[in-house]
C-alpha cells in the first residue's frame, strides 16, 4: 500500500548530500523533488557536478551559496563562478548533459579536464526535464504509443496556472524551506515585466538565430572580466 511517505521520501542512499542537492535543485529547475527523484538521475548528476567543479567540498560551498541567495537577494548575490555552476547544474537537469563553462569560470575552478560539453550517460538524454517542460518526448526514446500522433497535444499552461502550481508545490513539499517559498515561489516573481531592451537575444521568444550552434556557445549567465570589446572607431 502506498502512503504519502512512499512518494515523498527519496530512494535509499548512502550519500548524505543527495537530499540537499535535490532540494536545492527545485528552485533551479522549477520542478518538485518528486519529479527530480523520478528521473533516476539524481545521484549521477550530483557525482557529475562534484567532479566537474573540483570535488565535494567545492560543490557543497556552491550549495551553501545557492541556499543563501534563495533566502536573500536572489542570484544577484552569487559570485560569477557560482552563477555559472548554477547554470551548468540546471542545464544538466534539463538536457542530461554538462555544458561547456565560461572560460573565466573554468579557469577559476582550476579544472583539470577539457572544457567541453558531454552527455552524463546514455540514460540521461531521455530523462531530461526539457521533454516534460513542453509535454513532449525524446526523439528515439520513450515513444508515446501507437496512434498518439493523432491526438492533439495538451495546451500549454497559462502564467496563472504555472503560478498556482508552483505555489502548491511550495505549500505541499516539506523539503522547500519557508524562506525559499517567499522568494522562489512568490506571485510577484511572475508578475514583473522585463524591459524589451534588457533581455538577452537568446532568451527572447521566436526563431532563435543561435539554433545552429551548440547550446554551450550561447552567452553565459555572467559577463567575463576583461572580455568586453570596444567598437572600432572607423
Amino acid at each position: 500500500m502506498l502512503t504519502d511517505d512512499t512518494i515523498t521520501d527519496p530512494p535509499p542512499t548512502t550519500d548524505p548530500d543527495l537530499r540537499r542537492f535535490v532540494e536545492q535543485s527545485t528552485s533551479m529547475t522549477g520542478f518538485a523533488t518528486y519529479d527530480l527523484y523520478g528521473t533516476g538521475m539524481a545521484q549521477l548528476y550530483l557525482d557529475t557536478a562534484r567532479h566537474q567543479v573540483g570535488g565535494a567540498a567545492r560543490f557543497k560551498a556552491f550549495l551553501d551559496a545557492w541556499q543563501q541567495s534563495s533566502d536573500g537577494d536572489g542570484t544577484a548575490a552569487l559570485t560569477p563562478v557560482d552563477r555559472e555552476i548554477a547554470r551548468a547544474v540546471t542545464y544538466l537537469w534539463y538536457t542530461g548533459a554538462w555544458p561547456r563553462l565560461a572560460p573565466a569560470a573554468h579557469a577559476a575552478l582550476r579544472r583539470e579536464m577539457p572544457n567541453t560539453e558531454f552527455v552524463a550517460s546514455a540514460s540521461s538524454y531521455p530523462e531530461g526535464l526539457v521533454w516534460r517542460a513542453f509535454a513532449g518526448h525524446p526523439a528515439g526514446a520513450k515513444p508515446p504509443g501507437f496512434g498518439t500522433w493523432a491526438e492533439e497535444p495538451p495546451e500549454l499552461p497559462t502564467e496563472e496556472e504555472i503560478r498556482e502550481e508552483l505555489l502548491a508545490v511550495a505549500v505541499e513539499d516539506p523539503s522547500v524551506e519557508t524562506a525559499a517559498k517567499a522568494t522562489t515561489y512568490a506571485a510577484t516573481a511572475f508578475a514583473a515585466d522585463l524591459p524589451g531592451d534588457g533581455v538577452p537575444a537568446h532568451l527572447l521568444p521566436g526563431v532563435r538565430l543561435s539554433r545552429g550552434m551548440t547550446p554551450s556557445a550561447v552567452p553565459a549567465a555572467a559577463p567575463q572580466p576583461g572580455t568586453r570589446t570596444e567598437e572600432a572607431s572607423e
